[in-house]
């Protein structure tokens, strides 16, 4: 888990979207992003990693829902209920919990297309960007998380293309070992020759050449990724690899990259946009305000001196109570309302940031997610230890985040004004 590790573009018209009360309204068009720049997006993390029984992946199991494949709150590993009430039956399997009025509370497979079906076209309704499609090197080099996870890409590549959104892939190394170079440009070229990733219309380029993340490089935890080894697998995909294989390289690096070793350093130089992971590094307002003035700014100005882009990272809260069987706190870093999450937003803005990665769209493992969640008490099985969007005793909707995160991709395209006071963007929003 990532937490351990404690603007121009172009744009046209497509058809109208129903999702919030603005668009039912008809006073929001979707736009589709240009997908031959990061520049000017706002891109989410996509886990994708979800998994029910009988869901055709073979593994037959909660994948990342439960521990035990024992469906209930004693053994769940994630905090944030998602609010289910508009995915499609087939997509579903019941768990061993029941809401208060008597009804089998269900989760989602990632397997299942038609849950990343409506994924996407939650982001199309709020005019989001995409995703940066997680693929874990731990999962992909054994057969039957390779199984799910080439599945998964199958279905963000089906749904991106259906609702005109972007993607990419991001390899998550952690954990990977000491083969995980070997395993993770072979997997680039699987994903290239069978699934013909780059040539469809919703892959996102970037300096004119596919873009390919790497998240991990220079961690300590993953001392078996060396300088050497990062240093040449940017040398790969920039000139060594076959052309068909290039790629623009995105390093998803430690918030303290700027001080690690000169041999490092040069190879950060090469990477052609830099973001640096800011998850769980502060947890209140201060904090916020200090990482952007102590990393953020001066980031920017060292990305800009080398070369590199630069995109910082946000996040809404965390929690990671379940996962870690009640060993760490409870809504650990409190949502408050959205206020928490639009600190972060708008410093980072106002450093001058031309994209933005919000970590996560669906990961309630660590109470990150930024989709449609459970709003009370009553959203979410009985009785169980879950956290509902009223955790700061003020009523949200179920979509907030995926309101907040349109409002913050509008004001980073400079599609309306900037405004950075959180009650007159609640007022803005609650019309």
């Amino acid at each position: 888990m990532k937490y351990i590790l404690i603007a121009a573009c172009t744009f046209f018209l497509v058809t109208s979207t129903k999702g919030d009360d603005k668009q039912k309204k008809g006073q929001l068009t979707s736009v589709s992003p240009n997908p031959k720049t990061l520049k000017g997006k706002v891109m989410f993390g996509y886990q994708g990693w979800h998994g029910t029984p009988n869901d055709g992946s073979g593994v037959n199991g909660w994948k990342h829902w439960f521990r035990n494949s024992r469906p209930d709150s004693a053994h769940a590993l994630f905090d944030f209920w998602p609010d289910m009430r508009e995915y499609p039956e087939a997509a579903l399997s019941p768990t061993d919990m029941f809401y208060r009025n008597g009804k089998p509370a269900k989760l989602y497979s990632s397997y299942n297309y038609q849950t990343v079906d409506l994924h996407f076209k939650w982001m199309q309704d709020y005019n989001l960007d995409g995703v940066f499609q997680q693929r874990f090197i731990t999962e992909i080099k054994r057969p039957p998380g390779k199984k799910h996870f080439d599945q998964v890409v199958r279905n963000v590549k089906r749904a991106s293309e259906k609702y005109q959104r972007v993607y990419c892939i991001m390899y998550d190394i952690s954990g990977g070992g000491k083969n995980w170079k070997e395993l993770l440009m072979n997997d680039w070229k699987f994903l290239v020759d069978s699934l013909k990733l780059t040539e469809g219309d919703s892959y996102l380029f970037h300096k004119e050449k596919p873009l390919v993340a790497i998240w991990g490089l220079g961690f300590e935890h993953n001392s078996f990724a060396s300088d050497k080894q990062a240093d040449s697998l940017i040398n790969w995909f920039h000139r060594d690899a076959p052309k068909k294989y290039q790629a623009t390289v995105f390093g998803g690096v430690n918030d303290n990259w700027s001080n690690h070793s000169q041999v490092w350093k040069s190879v950060y130089a090469k990477m052609d946009v830099i973001s640096p992971w800011a998850v769980g590094r502060y947890g209140d307002f201060e904090g916020a305000d200090n990482f952007a003035k102590n990393k953020v700014i001066p980031d920017i100005i060292r990305s800009k001196d080398q070369g590199t882009d630069y995109m910082p990272v946000v996040f809404p809260g965390f929690s990671w109570y379940n996962l870690r069987q009640g060993r760490s706190a409870f809504n650990q870093i409190p949502r408050r309302g959205g206020e928490f999450f639009w600190k972060q937003a708008s410093n980072v803005m106002k450093a001058g940031a031309e994209m933005i990665y919000i970590a996560m769209f669906d990961e309630v493992d660590e109470g990150t997610a930024m989709y449609k969640l459970a709003e009370s008490v009553r959203d979410k099985p009985h009785r169980t230890s879950f956290l509902s969007l009223d955790e700061c005793k003020e009523s949200q909707p179920s979509d907030w985040y995926l309101k907040l995160s349109s409002l913050t991709s509008d004001m980073l395209k400079g599609a309306v004004p900037k405004q950075y006071d959180f009650l007159q963007v609640k007022k803005k929003l609650n019309k």
